[in-house]
């Protein structure tokens, strides 16, 4: 932790002495239209989307994919779309070991698709963009939950348009629970010290987001932060620990978040599921689709500010050092409050690592101008076969681009010739190694060729530009 906390020390000093001697040319720089934006605000409490429990619901989940307008500025309306509101949508509580059915409703004048991104379900359930939805058309869908506790989210996934509607507002999170995550003392009363976060980029001219663009470009990257449908929101929290349930929600940005005070946090958990002990650091980057859990203590009282520096679509040192950083949300300690949870247990979760001598089939997948392995999407052909139950090594050459895929979670092998760090030693289904990765993994549900799987850059303007295959799942 000495050696972040140095190099962290180092870019600081680095950052500040370029803003001493470029401060004339930095002025308008400094002047983003997020902190013209924010010097107009009011302080805004956190939005909190509304939980549905599928076990207390009675009945299908009843979902409406509507269109509505939403106020990220007080009195300033945008135009936006939502699952059952204006925006965003819906926390959904699932569990492991129940068959969920959920019913989505199109309410809108154009097609769309609804896809559990996370979960580990067959192909003719996980809703790519094979299963659309057409205007006041119903999907009628029954999930099978059999997996770890963990953070989900859904979102459109209609091939051409997936970009457009996240943008506007379709996604929300689903989160599995099951018997060994509600055993430990975690923070987890949901809104009060288990919070969900949904971090996007927008831009807006007086203080109307702006519509997205009729030709967008390769990488939406937008300059004001957006948590929850809220700028720079503060949250009241408990005196003690509280989980934030992390998802970079965005089109084509990837975060690094830090506390304000460079303070420590622990991370419990990443994609698919808890880590193995809690993990201590200082800063984490989340790239579009990944999700992470971590724990914030204010036991001492007072207020935390977590910041993300906006990161340039390049890596660019240069540029990420001069980067916008502008602040997420503040917890704000109520003491008030009941405290829930004081202490992280050592122990979190029971974690069996793959062995790579049982690896059957070896895949590699290059990820370079708006394909993968030189092909672009076709939605009539299937570009790999998988065999049920029999574990892989696929090796992700994407460079920069965010490579997921559906049906299941994967280990990381290396990263860059590298074994994976504490905090990456976790079920994943989303990765950016910046270079080159290994990992292994196995599908355990079947995916027809009428209804596969997907592979794609999370990029979404990636995504709809064809970079993206489909795959089979075989018994």
């Amino acid at each position: 932790m000495h050696k972040n906390k140095t190099n962290r020390q180092r870019r600081q000093f680095c950052a500040d002495a370029l803003k001493v001697g470029l401060a004339t040319s930095l002025a308008g720089f400094l002047l983003t239209p997020y902190k013209a934006l924010a010097l107009a605000l009011k302080e805004t409490a956190l939005y909190i989307p509304p939980l549905i429990d599928s076990r207390e619901h009675q009945g299908p989940i009843q979902i409406s994919i509507q269109k509505g307008f939403h106020e990220f500025v007080k009195g300033k309306k945008s135009a936006t779309l939502g699952y059952n509101g204006n925006y965003l949508g819906p926390t959904i509580r699932l569990y492991d070991g129940d068959n969920t059915q959920i019913q989505f409703t199109n309410n809108m004048d154009h097609a769309t698709s609804v896809h559990g991104h996370g979960l580990h379900v067959p192909g003719d359930v996980d809703g790519g963009p094979q299963i659309q939805i057409a205007p006041a058309g119903v999907w009628d869908v029954r999930l099978p939950i059999r997996q770890q506790a963990s953070t989900n989210w859904y979102h459109p996934h209609l091939m051409g348009s997936t970009a457009e509607q996240v943008h506007a507002g379709l996604a929300g999170l689903y989160i599995v629970e099951d018997e060994h995550s509600l055993s430990l003392p975690l923070p987890n009363t949901y809104a009060i010290d288990d919070i969900p976060i949904i971090i996007q980029d927008r831009n807006f001219q007086q203080g109307v987001m702006t519509p997205y663009p009729k030709k967008p470009p390769n990488d939406l990257l937008e300059d004001t932060l957006v948590i929850n449908g809220c700028l720079d929101p503060v949250m009241q929290v408990p005196a003690g620990l509280v989980r934030l349930r992390l998802l970079n929600g965005a089109n084509g940005r990837a975060f690094k978040i830090f506390r304000e005070d460079d303070k420590e946090f622990h991370k419990i958990a990443t994609e698919g599921g808890l880590l193995e002990s809690p993990v201590v650091i200082e800063e984490m980057i989340m790239s579009p689709g990944e999700r992470n859990e971590i724990v914030i203590d204010l036991s001492s009282g007072g207020e935390v500010a977590l910041m993300a520096t906006l990161l340039d679509k390049n890596d660019s040192f240069f540029k990420n050092l001069l980067a916008p950083k502008p602040r997420m949300l503040r917890l704000r300690a109520n003491p008030e409050l009941a405290v829930l949870a004081t202490k992280l247990p050592e122990k979190l979760n029971n974690f069996t690592t793959y062995d790579p001598s049982e690896v059957v089939k070896d895949r590699r997948f290059k990820l370079k101008d708006m394909a993968i392995n030189g092909v672009k999407m076709d939605m009539n052909v299937i570009n790999e076969t998988v065999k049920q139950g029999e574990l892989e090594r696929w090796t992700i050459d994407s460079g920069r681009h965010p490579f997921h895929m559906h049906g299941a979670a994967f280990q990381i092998l290396s990263i860059n010739g590298k074994p994976p760090t504490a905090e990456h030693r976790g079920w994943k289904d989303t990765i950016t190694p910046r270079g080159e990765a290994e990992i292994l993994l196995r599908f355990e549900h079947l995916a027809s060729a009428e209804r596969p799987y997907m592979y794609h850059c999370h990029i979404l303007e990636h995504e709809d530009l064809g970079m993206m295959g489909q795959f089979t799942v075989e018994a």
